[in-house]
């Protein structure tokens, strides 16, 4: 299909699933907005630091991106700020109230909402202003919930009023074991701030007229649930990160004395929003824009000043205190919801970002499925599309995988799906070399592919002798010849799927896999993820190619999937080599083709079988010289100009593929009715099949996100 015009790309990093996932939802409602004048491409940290981290250097190493929205977890956000600061990359905070984030940022930052110490102020104030005069402090004993505890203890009342009573800080543990009373010495105007470490007397509860809530907004609806159970009926008054939807299903009835929480002034959603905005219009104005350049022409198209430092400037933003409302008749917190276009689980967790697993992402996301992309961010490349010699055809041996072929011919490598080449095709013809054996099949194949619109014939040994004189033919009995064939380049191709899943709004969420957990009946998969904690899907498809086995949960794990083998090839240089095609002899295993451009330009890729099993997925951009010696040795019976001292050894690479049993592939569902669709295991067929691999991965978990 053709491409259309290339967008500038913007990332945009927050909590797309886990626990704080209804704070990402304001995120993707504006990627969506915004989407049609840049490609705002989605990563999930799910609000944990060391993915925020992780997502940060790839990002930056990636080096496409013009900017960054996010992240909303301000832990997570001063974690990957100094990587995009190194890089010079712009950043717009609109939900990260942490004090101080902007400190180092070097003219590289825009915050676009008010911080904690300002909603510390104003919560004291608007508590005062309610009329309280016993006030208390609690938190959920999270480090974030601790640390905004400690600014609403200390905040400043100079700008008001002293309160009565002065604020208390419990240590987060809640009534059962720390209940925090305010003591007598802390009735007076002048009393100060006490932070109270131990258990107080719970009937003291009774003289608390307000308690201030710090924490996540789940953290502290459980906190405010288990006061409330404890006996107090004074107001609660929770902090921002309580101001989406859900909490208050989350909190329950909170009783006679209500609740309120803060907002940033306007609402979190407006500010997301107005990020967006000028990051849009600065964009579309000029698309070459970056760096501070960039930044500049965001400011102009904000709606609101910034200080030099790149904070909002005083008085633009601010804070408001709105009701919490009632939930009648919830004694407890219903379910988390799980469903829908935006919320915590994802209907489809797609496991590998090869080229496979991309293709599989894009097309479920095409139909509107929510997709996260699931592979590591670390710079290894453990994936064999990344080392794949991409050698692209349509006739196969095999009946099953020549049909796999053949529709991906048609969904991609045919040159009415090609134009205008977004995957580095390059036509060079393919030859596959048949003994006595393989002649059935290839006169079968031949007749199915120019059924199917792909011209192919047979030629016999004295033709092919002729035609390309730098190809040894012997103990060739035919050739396929497929005209139209030659070969693509793989991490290219993967990562024009990925673009595409990205931009039909699927999540990359950069960790590696452990384990797979689909109990029979369940109506969904939970995935467990390092680093980070579980996500959770409708369905499964599992395309970790080599590294199947290594996850645990499913049908293959360990030795079920089969066993991973090296495959090693070089780039060899001789004028023998000109006018050779793509080579595939099943007669001695060996293969081969022409690089018409790039590294070793020019020269003729050559690789031999090796038997070297269980091996770690990997690669190499390198060979020794033993492995160059192998290949020589071995492929010049089909190519004697490898023999000659005067062919150059251009360069090399190794990497590792999944070999099954039976040299088909796991494509399906694990069982009929298992959640987890498999799509690995190759056996070194799996870049050419992609196409059609992946749209059959997709109708199965499309299948299972259409059944109960």
């Amino acid at each position: 299909m053709p491409e259309t015009a290339v967008l500038p790309r913007g990332a945009v990093v927050g909590p797309f699933s886990g626990p704080r996932a209804a704070w990402g939802e304001h995120l993707e409602r504006a990627a969506e907005r915004y989407g049609t004048a840049v490609n705002w491409e989605l990563y999930d940290d799910r609000g944990e630091v060391e993915t925020a981290r992780q997502i940060a250097g790839a990002v930056v190493a990636e080096g496409r991106h013009a900017l960054v929205v996010g992240h909303f977890n301000s832990a997570g956000a001063a974690a990957a700020l100094p990587v995009y600061r190194a890089a010079g990359l712009p950043v717009l905070l609109p939900l990260a109230t942490t004090p101080g984030l902007l400190a180092d940022g070097a003219g590289t930052l825009l915050r676009w909402c008010p911080d904690d110490r300002a909603q510390a102020v104003d919560l004291l104030g608007a508590v005062r202003d309610a009329g309280h005069t016993r006030v208390a402090v609690t938190h959920d004993g999270s480090a974030y919930g601790e640390r905004l505890a400690l600014l609403v203890r200390d905040a400043p009342t100079a700008p008001r009023p002293a309160l009565p009573s002065g604020a208390v800080v419990s240590d987060g543990s809640g009534p059962a074991t720390g209940a925090v009373p305010v003591p007598a010495v802390l009735t007076g105007e002048a009393a100060g701030v006490a932070v109270l470490d131990g258990p107080g007397d719970v009937a003291a509860l009774s003289a608390l007229t307000a308690l201030v809530v710090c924490g996540t907004h789940v953290g502290a609806a459980r906190v405010g649930r288990e006061w409330r159970a404890a006996g107090f009926r004074g107001a609660f008054w929770f902090t921002d990160d309580c101001a989406v939807d859900e909490f208050a299903d989350l909190l329950g009835d909170p009783a006679a004395g209500g609740a309120s929480v803060a907002r940033m002034r306007g609402g979190p959603e407006a500010h997301v929003d107005a990020a967006f905005a000028a990051a849009t219009a600065a964009l579309s104005e000029d698309p070459e824009r970056t760096g501070r350049t960039l930044l500049a022409a965001v400011r102009a198209h904000a709606d609101r000043g910034f200080t030099a430092l790149g904070e909002p400037e005083p008085g633009s933003v601010g804070w408001d205190f709105v009701p919490v409302p009632t939930v009648t008749g919830a004694a407890a917190p219903p379910p988390i919801r799980t469903a829908g276009r935006h919320g915590r689980a994802y209907d489809v967790i797609v496991v590998g970002a090869g080229v496979v697993g991309s293709a599989t992402a894009s097309a479920l996301a095409r139909h509107g499925a929510r997709v996260a992309l699931v592979a590591p961010m670390d710079g290894r490349q453990d994936h064999a599309t990344a080392w794949s010699g991409g050698l692209v055809r349509s006739f196969e041996a095999d009946p099953y995988l020549r049909g796999l072929a053949l529709r991906s011919h048609h969904l991609a490598w045919g040159p009415a799906a090609l134009a205008p080449g977004p995957y580095g095709f390059m036509t060079t013809g393919s030859l596959v070399l048949c003994g006595d054996a393989d002649l059935e099949q290839a006169e079968k194949g031949v007749a199915e592919l120019n059924g199917a619109g792909v011209p192919a014939e047979l030629l016999d040994p004295g033709v092919l002798g002729s035609r390309f004189p730098g190809l040894s033919v012997d103990g060739v009995t035919a050739a396929v010849w497929e005209p139209e064939a030659g070969y693509a380049d793989p991490p290219r191709t993967a990562r024009v799927y990925r673009d595409r899943a990205l931009a039909h709004g699927a999540r990359l969420l950069p960790a590696r896999v452990r384990e797979l957990d689909a109990p029979p009946g369940a109506d969904r998969v939970r995935v467990l993820l390092e680093p980070g904690g579980p996500v959770e899907a409708r369905a499964v498809v599992l395309a970790a190619g080599g590294g199947t086995g290594e996850i645990g949960g499913h049908r293959l794990s360990g030795a079920g999937a089969g066993r991973t083998k090296s495959i090693r090839y070089g780039f060899f240089h001789h004028p023998a080599t000109a006018g050779l095609p793509t080579v595939v002899d099943m007669v001695s295993g060996v293969w081969g083709r022409p690089q018409l451009s790039g590294e070793a330009a020019g020269g003729y890729m050559a690789g031999r079988p090796v038997d070297e099993w269980d091996v770690v997925p990997g690669g190499e951009p390198t060979l020794t010289d033993a492995h160059v010696a192998y290949i020589r040795e071995g492929a010049a019976a089909r190519w004697p100009w490898l023999a000659d001292p005067a062919t150059r050894f251009l360069g090399g690479r190794q990497g590792v593929d999944l070999y099954t049993p039976h040299s088909r592939p796991h494509l399906g569902r694990e069982r009929s009715d298992s959640r987890i669709v498999l799509a690995t295991g190759w056996s070194g067929a799996g870049f050419k099949t992609a196409p059609a691999a992946a749209e059959l991965a997709a109708t199965e978990a499309l299948d299972v996100l259409a059944g109960p």
